[in-house]
C-alpha cells in the first residue's frame, strides 16, 4: 500500500512536470530535473506538493551546497560557508514547522500517516512498540534524503536522456516495450521492463552521478596482510569497476545489452558478464552496497522509471547541446525539448 501510494503520488506529479515542460514549445535546460527531483519527495513525504514551500528549500539548498565548496571551514560572516550553514539551518527550521504541521493533521492511524515517508519516520516504531526516531533525527534523515538524491536525480535523467539520443535504436526499443505497459502504471511492470531497466543500469555505469564513497572501520581488520586500526576511513572508487575491461567489454561504450535477460530477443551473450546491478555487488556498486547501501535507492530507480515510461509513453523527446559535467556531480547536462504525440 505504501508503495502503491508513493507511485501513484509520483506518477501524478510526473505528469503535471511533463505536460508543463511541453507547453512551452521550446527547448528547456535540464536544471529543471532538480526542482522535479525535490517536487517527488515532497509529494512522497508529505502526500501532496506545496510550491512555496518547494521553492524555499530549493533555494535554501542551492545555498547550503554552496557552502561546501569553500576555501575554509571557519564560519566567517558573509562567507559561502557561513551563507551555508544560515541555510541549513533554515531549512531544519522549515522541516520542523512541516513536521509539525503533518502531525497536527495527520494522526498516527491516519491513512496519510500509513501512506507516506513522513507518516514512516514521524509513527515508525521498533519490535518493542518505541518509537524509532527523535525529531531531530526525523528532520537529518530528511535533509540526507535531499541531499543524495537533488543532484543525483537531475544527473540521472539528463544522462539516460542523452544516452538515449546518442543511441536511437536504443530509444526507438524503448519506446516500444513501455507502450506496452499498463495505465495505470503497475510498480511489478516497472521493476520487470527489461530493455528500461537495462537502459538504467547501463547509464549508470557508464556515467555514475557519484564517483565513490567512505566506510569507517568500527573494530580493528586484518585484511590480507594488512592491518586497519578501529576507526581508519576508507574511501571506495565506484568508477575502478564500472570501467573494468574484464567486468565490462568495450566498458567505454553505452551497450544496455550487458544487462538484458537470457531469453530477451536482444539478449547478447558475449556483452553478459553475468553481473546484476540490482545486488550493489563491487562489480556494480552506483548505489553502494551492504547495510549502508544509499538509503534513497528503491526510490531513485522508481522516479528514473517513472519519468522514462512516461516520457517515451506520451512525447517525442529532442535533445541538444550536451555538456559533460565532472563536479560536483557526474554526468551529463542538456538542453531537451518533449512534444506530445499526436494521439494524446
Amino acid at each position: 500500500k505504501f508503495v502503491t501510494n508513493y507511485l501513484a503520488s509520483m506518477d501524478q506529479t510526473t505528469m503535471e512536470e511533463l505536460d508543463s515542460w511541453s507547453s512551452s514549445g521550446e527547448f528547456l535546460s535540464s536544471e529543471l530535473f532538480k526542482m522535479y527531483a525535490l517536487k517527488l519527495f515532497y509529494a512522497a513525504s508529505f502526500g501532496r506538493v506545496d510550491e512555496d514551500v518547494i521553492v524555499t528549500l530549493h533555494d535554501d539548498f542551492k545555498i547550503w551546497l554552496g557552502g561546501f565548496f569553500a576555501f575554509t571551514t571557519k564560519r566567517i560572516p558573509g562567507t559561502s560557508i557561513d551563507k551555508g550553514m544560515k541555510a541549513r539551518d533554515r531549512i531544519l527550521n522549515t522541516l520542523d514547522r512541516l513536521i509539525e504541521k503533518f502531525m497536527e493533521e495527520n494522526p498516527e492511524e491516519s491513512e496519510r500517516s500509513q501512506t507516506t515517508i513522513m507518516g514512516r519516520l514521524i509513527y515508525g516504531k521498533d519490535k518493542d512498540n518505541n518509537r524509532m526516531m527523535t525529531r531531530d533525527e526525523i528532520k537529518d534523515n530528511v535533509l540526507t534524503l535531499i541531499f543524495a538524491g537533488h543532484d543525483t536525480t537531475y544527473a540521472s535523467i539528463s544522462t539516460l536522456l542523452y544516452h538515449l539520443s546518442q543511441n536511437p535504436h536504443v530509444m526507438e526499443a524503448l519506446a516500444e516495450e513501455v507502450s506496452t505497459l499498463s495505465d495505470p502504471l503497475r510498480s511489478d511492470e516497472l521493476k520487470g521492463a527489461p530493455i528500461l531497466n537495462a537502459c538504467m543500469h547501463e547509464s549508470w555505469r557508464m556515467d555514475p552521478p557519484a564517483g565513490g564513497g567512505f566506510r569507517k572501520a568500527v573494530k580493528d581488520i586484518q585484511y590480507k596482510g594488512y592491518s586497519f586500526d578501529n576507526g581508519t576511513i576508507f574511501n571506495y572508487s565506484i568508477f575502478l569497476p564500472t570501467t573494468d575491461e574484464s567486468l565490462y567489454k568495450n566498458h567505454d561504450k553505452f551497450n544496455m545489452t550487458r544487462f538484458l535477460p537470457k531469453d530477451h530477443p536482444l539478449y547478447q551473450a558475449e556483452m553478459d558478464a553475468g553481473i546484476d546491478p540490482l545486488q550493489g555487488r563491487t562489480n556494480y556498486p552506483i548505489f553502494g552496497g551492504g547495510s549502508h547501501a544509499c538509503l534513497g535507492k528503491a526510490f531513485a530507480q522508481l522516479e528514473l522509471r517513472v519519468l522514462a515510461v512516461r516520457m517515451m509513453k506520451h512525447y517525442k523527446i529532442e535533445v541538444r547541446n550536451p555538456q559533460r559535467i565532472l563536479f560536483p556531480i557526474n554526468g551529463w547536462n542538456i538542453e531537451f525539448k518533449l512534444t506530445k504525440m499526436k494521439d494524446e
